[in-house]
């Protein structure tokens, strides 16, 4: 992998990780926002995982999140290296750039969730939007990134 992608890899994570964890700040704070009945900006503090589900201790948390970002690493570096092999057969290289940025916003869902567990031994959600779960951008980051991916991840494998 190119110096150059990594620099602008780790520029993307860093933003999207300030990002989450600037308007996490702000609702610790105290800051709300009721823009209607069905969306609110509200602080909810979240003790288990995805939708609230708690199953394991917070330090079980921090040790599952620490892995899935190393991991999360490591797969871009190894896989980066059967892209370059495949990118001379694409006709559409952007499938490519997708496929990475796909797995940096689950990095940097990651990275923003695992800090928020070492600061406050929880996680800080403040999307409230009708009946769903409150959420927050690390939890849109992993979920829009996981999606991304496994359709680039689809198209790739299609061409290899």
């Amino acid at each position: 992998m190119k110096i150059y992608y990594v620099l602008l890899y780790l520029i993307v994570v860093l933003f999207l990780v300030f990002l989450d964890q600037y308007t996490k700040t702000l609702f610790v704070k105290g800051y709300t926002l009721k823009l209607n009945e069905y969306i609110k900006f509200i602080l909810v503090y979240n003790e288990g995982s995805a939708f609230g589900i708690k199953l394991f201790n917070n330090e079980t948390y921090l040790l599952i999140g620490s892995i899935v970002a190393l991991f999360l690493i490591y797969f871009m570096i190894i896989y980066n290296k059967k892209l370059n092999n495949l990118i001379n057969k694409l006709q559409n290289k952007s499938i490519v750039y997708l496929f990475n940025f796909s797995v940096l916003l689950i990095l940097s869902g990651t990275i923003g969730n695992l800090i928020d567990r070492l600061k406050y031994s929880k996680v800080v959600d403040w999307i409230s939007i009708w009946n769903f779960p409150v959420f927050n951008f690390a939890d849109s980051y992993i979920s829009i990134g996981v999606a991304i991916f496994i359709y680039s991840y689809w198209k790739l494998e299609k061409v290899s």
